[in-house]
This record gives structure tokens, sequence and C-alpha cells, in this order.
């Protein structure tokens, strides 16, 4: 009985540690750019990623066109964009970038209504730069 009742215990301990553990990645320390290609739209995707002890810390992300003028900067294209979307790229960045630190999981980033295309291209970009 006794040998029973201690199996049981060291079973739901390793149980216990096993599933506190949170299974967030432990990222290599740092700073973690990448950039994509000119897309078909004309935009450029950037993002750098700061890493301490393992955890994500900050994140930046942006999109600049062939001039070298960012999504966020644009405010002819933010209002047009908030116009259309309900959202405007600053927003929609802000929204990606603070889910991805929250989470410390590129997965778990859900897409931004009216920023698909920008929320996929932030995770494939967040991704690379991780080395995932």
């Amino acid at each position: 009985m006794k040998k029973k009742f201690s199996f049981i215990l060291l079973t739901v301990s390793m149980i216990l540690v096993v599933g506190c553990t949170g299974g967030k990645a432990n990222y290599e320390d740092g700073l973690h750019s990448e950039e994509a290609e000119i897309d078909d739209r004309g935009w450029k995707s950037t993002i750098t990623i700061t890493v301490v002890d393992g955890k994500i810390k900050e994140v930046d992300y942006d999109e600049v066109n062939e001039e070298g003028i960012s999504k966020t900067k644009d405010t002819e294209y933010a209002e047009l964009m908030k116009k259309e979307t309900g959202i405007s790229p600053e927003e929609a960045f802000q929204k990606l970038e603070k889910e991805l630190k929250s989470s410390q999981d590129v997965d778990k980033v859900d897409v931004v209504s009216g920023a698909t295309s920008s929320s996929n291209e932030f995770k494939s970009l967040a991704k690379e730069a991780l080395g995932l």
C-alpha cells in the first residue's frame, strides 16, 4: 500500500512539474532581425525582436514602400486603411507586437481583422527572425 501511494504521488508530481514548465520557447538572447522582399503591393516588411534572458522583450514591426516611407508614418495610407478596415497600420502592428510579447509564441499570435496580409507577414518574419 505504501509503495502504491508513493508511486501515485511521484506520478502526480511529475505531471505537475511537466505541466507547469509553460511550454514557452527559450529564445537566444540578442537582436533578431529579418526583412522580406518587396511584395506585389510595393511594401517590404521588417521586424526586429529583442530577446533578453530567453524571453521576447521588444518587437518592432513595420512595412515600408519603395521610397522608404513607413506604413505607420504614411498618414494618407493610414486614414484610407482605417476607413476601409476599421484599423490603422500602427494599431494593427502594435496589436501584433503586444501579442507576441505576451504569448512568447508566434503561433499564438492571432490574425488582426482588417490587416490579414500584414498579420501573416508578421508571423512569417517573426519565425524567420527567431530561427523557427
